[in-house]
C-alpha cells in the first residue's frame, strides 16, 4: 500500500470538504448582511459581494469535482 498517496487524497478531500463548507458559510454571511441592510433601508455591496463570489466558488468547486470524476 502506498501511504504517501493515501495521505495525499486524505489531505486533498479534507481541504476541499472543508473549504467548501466555509466557502457557503461566508456566502450565507454575505448575504445575511445584505437582507439586513436592505431591511434597514440601505444596501451592502460589501455583503452582496461577498455572497456572490463565494457561491460562484461553490458551484467552481462542485464543476471540477464533477469534471474530475467524469475524466477518469
Amino acid at each position: 500500500m502506498n501511504w504517501g498517496s493515501l495521505g495525499e487524497v486524505v489531505v486533498a478531500a479534507l481541504s476541499t470538504g472543508i473549504g467548501a463548507v466555509v466557502l457557503f458559510a461566508l456566502g450565507v454571511r454575505g448575504w445575511s448582511d445584505h437582507a439586513d441592510a436592505r431591511q434597514a433601508g440601505g444596501a451592502s455591496a460589501m455583503g452582496l459581494g461577498l455572497a456572490v463570489v463565494s457561491f460562484a466558488l461553490c458551484v467552481a468547486l462542485v464543476g471540477v469535482g464533477i469534471w474530475v470524476i467524469v475524466a477518469k
